[in-house]
């Protein structure tokens, strides 16, 4: 939870736990790198109710369509 709260306090609105050390690796070898990531969880820390396992399942969800065609317009933009 500090962590969590001394990110908004610097301004963040959105904290990812994961990515890092693959980002970090990819700088490392110069290989480009993107991180396409949905938000499930938007209150970890922040919320007074527990955020349940089916609300986690329904923002992946809802979220996958996003992804599958932001994959798709990159993919053909690239072809």
């Amino acid at each position: 939870m500090a962590e969590i709260a001394r990110l908004e306090r610097d301004g963040c609105d959105i904290v990812g736990m994961t990515g890092m050390p693959e980002a970090a690796l990819a700088r490392e070898l110069d290989l480009a790198y993107a991180c396409l990531a949905l938000v499930v969880n938007p209150a970890a820390g922040k919320s007074g109710s527990v955020i349940t396992m089916a609300e986690i399942e329904q923002a992946l969800h809802d979220g996958m369509g996003k992804v599958k065609s932001t994959l798709a317009r990159v993919l053909a933009a690239n072809v």
